[in-house]
């Protein structure tokens, strides 16, 4: 169902913006946005909640931008030809180029304006030719000579199982200990819940809640594509913890933590993940150790005693 919210979107005092559109091609902008773009040129959606899109974008630097200091330009209408311009793009009349020529005249101009995300970092962090960078927060010590990796779908029940049960006795024996380090990666196979649950986790980490959600989602699997981890269910979970509603809505209805699910499957691809879950133990001089499905605690421990 076609939501339909107004939302303001801030207006960036000293901002200019020089594209350069780095190989923006129709498998690099995620469908939503072109969904959004049909929608606001029959004026379904409002300016704002188009402009969110196109922060989108920007932040995830599909287009690229610099920043300098000028003084910000008035607003003004935005032209029809824009508008005419998104619902071609959207309907494949017109290709990306024309269509992000259009944004650029939008901003360039001072008619709309988008929000950097001042976190967005280059820096990646890779542990064993794992980059981690697009993972949630790791438990366990920084500076641990080991780390575990877990590839999982929040629709495996067996993931569940391992990270409701034996995880507990991992953190106890290695995690806690100061010995080993965990991070959780998306793997979602099972279906489009898989994805949208995955994409609502990363939604709670933004207002710090992300280890409180995962927890939710464990104690709430019912099975796959049931009903138990659709966007309903998933903004009620939200509900439930007492985050922002509007914020995580807005999060999960944009999809604007798609691009970072895809990226944690893609490196979970590149090391021949197939199944979940799936795990690697990543060793001091980074030794890696592949296990697969949901092994007893021991297994890991005697990985790391083999890599000692």
């Amino acid at each position: 169902m076609l939501k339909i919210s107004v939302n303001y979107f801030t207006i960036v005092m000293g901002l200019m913006l020089i594209f350069s559109i780095q190989g923006a091609s129709a498998q690099e902008i995620p469908l939503w946005i072109k969904n959004s773009a049909q929608w606001w040129s029959e004026d379904l959606i409002t300016d704002a909640d188009f402009v969110k899109g196109i922060e989108f974008l920007v932040n995830e630097k599909i287009i690229q931008v610099d920043t300098n200091s000028l003084e910000y330009k008035k607003s003004e209408k935005i032209p029809t030809w824009v508008k005419n311009n998104a619902g071609w793009w959207a309907d494949d009349t017109i290709g990306d180029v024309d269509f992000l020529n259009g944004i650029k005249y939008l901003i360039s101009n001072g008619i709309i304006s988008v929000n950097l995300n001042q976190n967005t970092s280059d820096e990646k962090l890779v542990i064993g030719g794992f980059d981690l960078s697009n993972a949630g927060p790791f438990e366990g010590n920084k500076d641990a000579p080991y780390t575990i990796i877990m590839f999982s779908d929040h629709q495996c029940g067996k993931c569940v199982n391992w990270l409701s049960h034996e995880k507990e006795i991992v953190d106890e024996k290695l995690i806690n200990s100061g010995m080993a380090k965990f991070f959780l990666l998306d793997y979602p196979m099972l279906g489009e819940d898989s994805v949208s649950a995955a994409e609502a986790s990363y939604c709670a980490l933004e207002q710090g809640n992300y280890f409180e959600y995962l927890d939710v989602l464990n104690k709430k699997y019912a099975g796959v594509q049931n009903g138990w981890a659709s966007m309903d269910a998933l903004v009620g979970y939200a509900r439930g913890l007492d985050l922002n509603f509007e914020e995580f809505d807005d999060c999960l209805f944009w999809e604007q933590q798609a691009l970072r699910v895809d990226y944690n499957k893609k490196v979970a691809l590149s090391h021949g993940v197939v199944s979940t879950p799936t795990f690697f133990v990543v060793g001091p001089d980074n030794q890696i150790k592949k296990i697969t499905g949901s092994q007893p605690p021991m297994i890991f421990e005697a990985v790391i005693k083999e890599m000692k």
